[in-house]
């Protein structure tokens, strides 16, 4: 229960605890974190990087719908964007609140309406339907390199209208990778990705400028409500960036740990090919236990006190949403991947007014990718031990070798 702090209900203090969500061996393995800060009750102070920490999801779920109390606006990771020295702006649609929120979200949505979606659907089938062919003509792939980021890189940046080649693929990818690294701590692997993507900082900004994009696709409509005067003429480039730098590492992410959890368990691989409509589910299970984006930040407007304890005004507050996500409170079984759990209450695309804009192009391009596996493949296993690789934010694996037959 969350509840605005009075003299009456001033809150206990939270309790101090010295974890760190961003320490390598964290990264590959959070769960014992997540534990830890679920113990330590509905809030605790994180004294390494002075912020509060959030793991319960029935304290996360309300706190991510109040945005009254837990605004965006001090930015989505730890680091307040409101400062002058703030290493990025924010973003237009993910770090605002009402009105200003409410007027691009609503413009976005009408851009990205159901009609558009279906538009896109048979397009995406049909790039997932040839990709898998060709791969199953292979024996053995990498479930990352060669279907994952080969399939979102080609169907999203065409969506988008984005001109592009694919060698410029991997540039594509750091976007993503930069912009979840800079939501932790400016640390050693912030640093490294920082100086990787300055190397690209030309091509990146005339990728957002209008004349760059394809006539027809949605970065275009953006710059067209722009001009409509459904939404500010100078946030309509920081849109095209944030769909950009958003809408491709959470999605191969998802897309990638479907596949790893459907070839380590034959009985669930088993339920997706005797009912391919379990993609959906294939894939929204998948996003509850991997969670791509494992937290995000909000900023208190006011004291407020969480389920009896004390977090003060104009406070960064963490939400681990992996937590929430495998809490066991909340979920039976919260470890186990099983296609016929209702998924009903994940946070992984968040909830709310902030909830993710572009979850139905996401979703759309998933379970293209797992019905086309599951029309195609007779068998799925792992063809070797996956690698991860370590973001600040963004859990993804790095690799994925897979061994396929032909159904």
């Amino acid at each position: 229960m969350t509840q605005p702090a009075t003299g009456d209900l001033p809150g206990k203090p939270a309790p101090v605890i010295d974890v760190d969500p961003y320490a390598d061996a964290v990264l590959n393995e959070p769960f014992a974190m997540h534990a830890a800060v679920r113990g330590a009750g509905p809030v605790a102070f994180l004294s390494r990087y002075g912020v509060y920490v959030m793991g319960r999801h029935r304290d996360i779920q309300p706190a991510l719908k109040d945005w009254e109390t837990f605004s965006s606006t001090g930015g989505s990771g730890l680091g307040d964007i409101r400062r002058p020295d703030a290493w990025r702006p924010g973003s237009p649609i993910v770090e605002v609140d009402p009105p200003q929120h409410t007027k691009v979200r609503t413009a976005l949505q009408r851009i990205l309406s159901p009609a558009v979606i279906r538009q896109w659907r048979e397009e995406f089938e049909r790039e997932a339907d040839r990709l898998v062919v060709e791969l199953v003509g292979r024996g053995e792939f990498c479930g990352v390199d060669d279907l994952a980021e080969t399939y979102v890189a080609k169907t999203f940046p065409d969506a988008l209208g984005l001109k592009w080649s694919p060698e410029r693929r991997a540039n594509l990818f750091l976007l993503g990778e930069l912009n979840f690294d800079g939501q932790g701590p400016r640390n050693a692997r912030y640093e490294a990705t920082q100086r990787r993507a300055d190397a690209i900082t030309d091509w990146y900004n005339d990728s957002m400028r209008r004349e760059s994009l394809v006539p027809g696709g949605f970065g275009e409509k953006i710059f067209l409500a722009a001009d409509a005067g459904d939404i500010e003429p100078d946030i309509a480039p920081l849109l095209v960036r944030s769909f950009l730098r958003g809408g491709l590492d959470t999605t191969t992410s998802s897309i990638s740990a479907a596949l790893w959890y459907l070839a380590r368990d034959p009985g669930q691989w088993a339920l997706l090919r005797e009912d391919p409509a379990r993609a959906r589910a294939a894939l929204e299970e998948a996003m509850r236990l991997e969670t791509p984006i494992q937290n995000v930040c909000r900023q208190t407007m006011r004291p407020v006190v969480v389920d009896g304890t004390l977090i003060e005004n104009d406070s960064k507050v963490l939400m681990i949403l992996a937590s929430a996500n495998r809490d066991p409170d909340f979920w039976e079984r919260p470890d186990d991947y099983d296609l016929m759990r209702s998924t009903m209450g994940h946070l992984a695309l968040g909830t709310g007014i902030h909830m993710c804009i572009g979850q139905m192009i996401a979703r759309l391009e998933g379970e293209a990718v797992l019905k086309a596996m599951a029309a195609r493949v007779g068998e799925l296993t792992l063809a070797g031990a996956p690698t991860r690789g370590l973001n600040n934010n963004l859990r993804s694996l790095k690799t994925l070798p897979l061994r396929v037959k032909a159904a």
